[in-house]
């Protein structure tokens, strides 16, 4: 409530002032239309400076929309007919799978390709391996028996098709550090499918800019009609004031 209402005061006062200073010199109507065209294209170059950026600032600086995310499947899923290469996959690289890029040995560093990649595939195995964690554990009453990141052993893998990445996750039991309390689970390898959702994250921002630009046409056309019904009026030249006559003549 408090912030609507600053915003309110903060609309009323900042444009409202202009406002109330361009309709005491033109008239309400005329002094409407230059203070709304002034305004949208404000908010042009804003949203504008929000999609593309500038030098020194990146895009995505406004509101965002849907992230990209990876959305999860099964091969019963009719997502599975219509990434087909899942059904390909055999539990490891092979048939077009490759593994997850890893760190070079020596302290180098990945291209920043390869970089973004395994960020991104790194995010769908953390995403599998909390939601194994979650559902297996459910039902768990003896905690030497929970699964855990220590007792887990999560391998990710990716192809393309059609353009769309696709992901592997193979989460395999392994034997947790001694002293843990846990046990080493007895469950077969599990495989989770995932195609990467690009989302709509710059979708506000464009929402924003078109909707500016409408309106910033609309208003110039509404001021030229304005100005066309009410001019200023032509600007006089001055004229020559008439030569003095001697005082007595």
């Amino acid at each position: 409530m408090k912030g609507a209402i600053a915003l309110i005061i903060g609309f009323l006062l900042l444009p409202g002032s202009v406002y109330m200073l361009l309709a005491v010199n033109f008239g309400a109507l005329k002094g409407y239309f230059i203070a709304a065209t002034c305004f949208f294209g404000f908010l042009i170059l804003l949203s504008a400076t929000w999609t593309f950026g500038l030098p020194g600032t990146t895009p995505l600086t406004g509101p965002k929309g849907t992230q990209p995310s990876f959305r999860f499947f099964t091969l019963d899923d009719p997502l599975a007919g219509k990434y087909d290469k899942v059904r390909d996959f055999q539990g490891a690289a092979g048939s077009g799978w490759q593994p997850s890029p890893q760190e070079p040995t020596g302290g180098g560093q990945l291209p920043s390709s390869q970089e973004t990649l395994k960020a991104d595939l790194d995010t769908a195995k953390q995403a599998a391996l909390t939601k194994l964690i979650a559902d297996y554990n459910k039902n768990i009453k003896n905690s030497s028996k929970e699964l855990d990141v220590t007792n887990l052993d999560p391998k990710v893998f990716y192809t393309m098709q059609e353009g769309q990445e696709l992901v592997a996750v193979v989460i395999s039991p392994k034997q947790p550090p001694a002293g843990s309390g846990l046990r080493k689970p007895t469950f077969a390898p599990k495989s989770s499918f995932a195609y990467r959702d690009p989302g709509a994250p710059y979708l506000p921002s464009i929402i924003f800019l078109v909707a500016a630009l409408v309106l910033f046409a609309v208003h110039v056309v509404g001021l030229g009609w304005v100005e066309r019904r009410r001019p200023l009026g032509a600007a006089l030249t001055p004229t020559e004031a008439p030569a003095r006559t001697p005082a007595g003549v």
